[in-house]
């Protein structure tokens, strides 16, 4: 496999524990997806990316597969504290009540997050992640488990909003943003001319049909 990856020296803490190493191997995994993609995506890429004597990344990770385990896991990790910023904040305005318009508001604040950061190296690295993990059933599995967990954290704010099925609610919203977030990303002009536009509105229209 060709490494495409060029070196990027980077400063090394000599003091780096165990743990910080397999942090910076993450965030690194994550950079080198996003910049060079799968084909780029080595051992040796990661080590250079880092700076680090060729070899160090397999003593963490023996299989390619273990580095796009890693890279997932750290995509999803993302996900569960934004996940879980945005539930704070609905409680921390609505208590237990939340309304639509909150849960709307909120939902359209994390698309214009998602739109800002269509070109953001992190954001393509986790496509690349998807792509790679639909190749192999294991990685997959666990794709799906991270999704279904994310998807849970719906649940309750649908209940409280009176919904009569809080599960397929959160599994509507989840579409109609991972929609949103790919078109986004690939294909921004059809959403440019989407009619109506992407604005508070269309979320409360959304949500207001699935409860």
């Amino acid at each position: 496999m060709t490494d495409l990856a060029p070196p990027i020296p980077r400063a090394r803490d000599k003091g780096a524990t165990k743990g910080n190493r397999r942090e910076d191997l993450a965030q690194a995994a994550l950079e080198v997806l996003g910049e060079y993609g799968s084909r780029g995506f080595t051992h040796r890429a990661l080590d250079r990316h880092l700076g680090l004597p060729e070899g160090t990344t397999s003593a963490y990770f023996r299989r390619r597969e273990d580095l796009v385990a890693m890279a997932i896991r750290t995509v999803f990790a993302r996900d569960a504290r934004q996940m879980d910023q945005i539930v704070d904040r609905i409680e921390a305005l609505c208590g237990e009540k939340p309304s639509v318009e909150v849960v709307a508001q909120c939902c359209f604040e994390m698309w214009q997050w998602v739109a800002s950061q269509a070109r953001d190296t992190f954001v393509l690295a986790r496509y690349e992640c998807f792509l790679m993990a639909r190749r192999d059933p294991e990685l997959m599995q666990l794709v799906e488990n991270v999704m279904l967990a994310r998807q849970t954290r719906w649940e309750p704010i649908f209940a409280r909003l009176g919904s009569a099925n809080p599960a397929a609610a959160a599994r509507q919203i989840g579409l109609l943003l991972r929609s949103l977030f790919f078109s986004e990303i690939f294909f921004p002009a059809c959403l440019n001319q989407a009619s109506p536009p992407i604005d508070v509105d269309l979320f409360i229209r959304e949500i207001r049909h699935y409860i």
